[in-house]
């Protein structure tokens, strides 16, 4: 047999009758009622009328007889398949309400990429060639100039001629605060060979120091002079006319400042030659350890040389304690050195090594193993001796 194709609006109409049996609203149930026709219950409902007829879905055999051909109808189109449209039997709400059902629609085919229309861009143009930076000029070289440097006591006075120490430092400081040195000398008329620019000039003589700022040119050297406003003096000492020896004799000098009495300088041995802020000082000066001091003021002038000479009163004595005249010192004992008003010039526990007294009297207390033995002595300058105390 041949199988006849079945027309799409036939297989619609069966798959809406299909459709509306199967949704609820179209539902009904007959019960038999004798003598009449079968009840519908509520909610259904039943068309009047009947439908008969005979639709031929399969062609008759080849051997079979053969039916007039249907009337040709027009095609009708296919429904559009809707899934939200109102229900074409009457019925509430969408026959496929709540089903999920792929999209009937057949998706419309994409367009061709549109063709470029924009015009190519152009190949890039050739780099152009490099043109090498011109190089810089060369600068000119730096000449370093001579700057000379003189020291004098005065404006107008005489040049110093030994004795300075010379240091040239930058004039900006560093991140530390502090400034480089880039040259220094000891002569008394240094010459630097500096590059140009700006400096501080630095000069130290004795206990004198003086700063200036200097600034260097390019075209030709410089010559500059540091006024140092200071003199010198030299210390000796004597006892009579013996010089004192030098590891008995020290000086101090002090000077006052605006009401404030400051050191200069201390413990100077004799004869150093001291350079100082010309002024006026105040010179002590100690033979030896105890009482043997001397106060002088001087005054020291620019450029001047002072050689000042100290003359003390004053003598060295050596006190023992002993059983007789001219025997040996005997131990443990402990001394005391007063003035006859009672004023207390020295103390030792042990042995009292030398002493060096000013001119004048005094008393020597001497205490061994519980005993205690006094007497009076004089001390006459320039005369050194020994003073024994017997004790039994």
């Amino acid at each position: 047999m041949h199988r006849r194709s079945v027309p799409a609006w036939v297989a619609a109409c069966a798959a809406a009758a299909m459709a509306c049996a199967a949704h609820p609203a179209f539902a009904q149930s007959e019960k038999a009622t004798p003598g009449g026709p079968p009840a519908k219950e509520r909610g259904g409902f039943s068309y009047g009328g009947s439908f008969t007829g005979r639709i031929d879905l399969l062609a008759p055999n080849d051997g079979g007889s053969s039916r007039p051909a249907a009337p040709s109808t027009p095609r009708l189109p296919p429904p559009e398949a809707a899934l939200g449209r109102p229900d074409p039997f009457g019925g509430a709400g969408d026959l496929l309400n709540g089903i999920r059902i792929p999209n009937l629609v057949p998706a419309k085919p994409q367009a061709p990429p549109a063709a470029a229309t924009e015009p190519m861009a152009p190949p890039p143009a050739p780099a152009a060639p490099t043109i090498p930076a011109a190089l810089p000029s060369p600068t000119a070289p730096v000449i370093k100039q001579p700057l000379t440097l003189h020291a004098a006591f005065s404006k107008n006075g005489p040049r110093v001629t030994s004795g300075v120490k010379w240091r040239v430092f930058t004039d900006t400081a560093d991140a530390n605060g502090e400034h480089m040195m880039v040259a220094e000398s000891t002569d008394s008329s240094p010459r630097f060979e500096l590059d140009p620019g700006g400096y501080v000039v630095h000069a130290v003589y004795g206990l004198v120091a003086v700063a200036r700022y200097v600034t260097v040119e390019p075209r030709g050297p410089r010559e500059d002079t540091l006024v140092i406003e200071a003199g010198a003096v030299r210390l000796t000492g004597f006892v009579g006319d013996v010089k004192i020896p030098g590891d008995r004799l020290s000086f101090t000098l002090t000077r006052d400042d605006g009401g404030v009495t400051r050191t200069v300088a201390e413990k100077i041995a004799p004869g150093t030659t001291l350079r100082l802020p010309a002024g006026a000082y105040h010179v002590v000066s100690a033979y030896g350890d105890a009482n043997a001091i001397i106060e002088v003021d001087l005054e020291v002038g620019a450029g001047k040389f002072v050689e000042a000479q100290v003359h003390h009163k004053a003598a060295q004595v050596a006190l023992k304690l002993v059983h007789e005249p001219g025997a040996p010192e005997l131990p443990d004992t402990s001394w005391t050195i007063l003035t006859p008003g009672g004023d207390v010039i020295r103390e030792s526990i042990g042995q009292l090594p030398p002493i060096v007294l000013s001119e004048g009297d005094y008393v020597a207390i001497v205490r061994r193993d519980g005993r205690t033995f006094q007497r009076n002595f004089s001390v006459r300058a320039g005369f050194d001796g020994n003073v024994e105390i017997a004790g039994g």
